[in-house]
C-alpha cells in the first residue's frame, strides 16, 4: 500500500462504529507497520478515515487501538521524531513523558495502556494523525 502523504492528513478521522468489520483495515495497518519497520500507524496514513492505530511495543506483541482517547498525560520530554507521511522530515517535539489511552482492541474488547518516554511519544504521534496534526505543527 502507499503512505498518504497530502492534504489528507489534516482531516479529523471518524470514531468507528462499534462492532464494524475493521478485520482488513487492521490486518493491512499490521503488514504495513512490519513492512515498513516502524514503530506506529495510524488508519489515515493507509487512506482511512478511521481512528484506528497500531504500534509495536518491543518485546511485547504490536497492538491496536480503536478509538483512542488520551486519558491522562504526566511530565513532558523533547525526542527526535520521524513520520512516514512526511518522508526526510525530522523535527524535535515536545510531548508528555507519560500517556494513558483507553480505547478498545481489534476484537472490541476494552484496552487501556500506559505509556511512557518513547512509547508515549510513539503513541501520542498517532494519535496527533487521527485528528489532523503532524509533527511539522510543533
Amino acid at each position: 500500500m502507499v503512505i498518504v502523504t497530502d492534504e489528507q492528513l489534516r482531516k479529523p478521522t471518524s470514531f468507528v462504529e462499534t462492532g464494524a468489520d475493521i478485520t482488513e483495515i487492521v490486518a493491512n495497518l499490521f503488514r504495513e507497520l512490519k513492512e515498513f519497520n516502524a514503530y506506529g500507524l495510524a488508519a489515515n496514513q493507509l487512506g482511512y478515515s478511521l481512528r484506528i492505530f497500531v504500534m509495536s511495543m518491543e518485546p511485547l506483541p504490536p497492538i491496536c487501538v480503536v478509538n483512542p482517547l488520551i486519558v491522562k498525560v504526566r511530565g513532558s520530554q523533547i525526542r527526535e521524531e520521524r513520520c512516514l507521511s512526511l518522508p526526510g522530515i525530522v523535527r524535535k517535539v515536545k510531548r508528555p513523558k507519560t500517556v494513558t489511552i483507553k480505547g478498545l482492541n481489534q476484537y472490541w474488547k476494552p484496552v487501556r495502556y500506559r505509556f511512557n518516554g518513547m512509547q508515549a511519544a510513539i503513541a501520542y504521534h498517532e494519535v496527533d494523525h487521527l485528528i489532523g496534526k503532524l509533527i511539522i505543527d510543533y
